[in-house]
């Protein structure tokens, strides 16, 4: 186990360069919850109208390796880092990497319904601005 201080949360947003199948999204969740497992990484991410909105945590070392992954990924652009602070404790240690990716996703595919669930505050406010750097 790290020690807290080892620990960070990077937030960050992002535009998908085309909008994305839900095929598409299916491969980018098994591939980052792979990576990040391997990493011990968790997080929530968030998809909504061809914009990423992401919480990663865990150890500032791995943080920062999946931090350059991300910025070299090609399937976005326009990334922009909104805040990377010290944490004492996860705020999602329960999975890998979540997603919200709105209401008409789960109703067109209703197995998406339980990786859905109830947003924090903390989530809530990010998918806040990312809904804001829309307009």
């Amino acid at each position: 186990m790290p020690k807290p201080k080892d620990l960070v949360e990077l937030t960050y947003l992002s535009e998908a360069v085309s909008d994305m199948s839900f095929l598409g999204l299916m491969r980018l969740l098994e591939s980052a919850r792979a990576f990040n497992q391997l990493h011990s990484i968790t997080g929530i991410l968030f998809y909504d109208n061809q914009q990423f909105g992401q919480v990663i945590e865990g150890e500032r070392a791995n943080i920062m390796k999946v931090w350059k992954r991300i910025q070299e990924d090609k399937r976005h652009h326009r990334i922009e880092l909104l805040e990377i602070r010290e944490i004492a404790e996860r705020s999602y240690p329960e999975w890998l990497l979540r997603f919200y990716g709105g209401e008409t996703l789960v109703k067109d595919y209703p197995v998406l319904a339980g990786m859905v669930g109830g947003m924090d505050k903390h989530s809530l406010s990010l998918l806040n601005k990312m809904r804001e750097s829309q307009h």
